[in-house]
């Protein structure tokens, strides 16, 4: 019977061996991220019934451990869900790419104020973005200066990260460019390591890249 033995994934990419991109899981989990952030800045209210409450700042209340709690749950469920699709695809990750996913949303997520105030400073230095209108294809807003000085600023921010997904998936697209450039790539380089796909960033476009990248 035929039926028995329907075939699963991509033929032409299991018999190439070339292996799918790490980078949707990775990215999809670090916009998910912003997006709870944003939720909970913006409800600025604590459900004592929610199973586990998330950290993204750390605070006079909220240590770095709990941030890399709330990280790892992250890293954790996205991991999850990419490997329950390969039942579909064919394509399972191995441990390898498990590690690497999970490194780079941790990573990403522990350092999500840093990364954030790196690439609006690499945006705002090149011309050309103001005076086309460009900001939203990286994710970040002219007035995002302001952020750190003042609450409303960071509040308006999080409803654009929550409201608009397209704003919120070109962030997280930028941030982990950033993260893989200047922390990933650097760290495997003094250890002599490598990860499966060679940290390569082949998700942005050439304008992006050169903004983000180049500068």
């Amino acid at each position: 019977q035929n039926d028995d033995k329907k075939q699963t994934g991509d033929p032409l990419r299991a018999a190439t061996g070339v292996r799918p991109s790490l980078h949707p899981t990775t990215i999809n989990a670090i916009a998910e991220a912003l997006k709870l952030r944003s939720l909970q800045t913006i409800k600025e209210t604590k459900d004592d019934d929610e199973d586990e409450e998330m950290f993204f700042r750390v605070s006079d209340t909220v240590q770095p451990l709990d941030v890399a709690l709330t990280a790892g749950r992250i890293a954790s469920i996205a991991i999850g869900k990419r490997q329950e699709s390969s039942k579909e695809d064919g394509m399972k990750l191995t441990t390898p790419e498990e590690q690497t996913i999970a490194g780079r949303i941790m990573g990403v997520i522990m350092r999500l104020e840093t990364l954030e105030e790196e690439l609006y400073k690499r945006v705002s230095s090149v011309d050309w973005v103001a005076d086309y209108g460009e900001w939203d294809s990286f994710g970040v807003m002219e007035e995002e200066h302001s952020i750190l000085a003042s609450e409303k600023a960071n509040v308006s921010l999080d409803k654009k990260i929550a409201e608009d997904p397209l704003f919120c998936m070109n962030r997280a697209e930028c941030l982990l460019a950033l993260f893989l450039h200047e922390v990933e790539t650097p760290s495997l380089q003094k250890v002599n390591e490598t990860v499966p796909d060679d940290s390569k960033i082949d998700f942005l476009d050439a304008d992006r890249f050169e903004v983000i990248i180049q500068s």
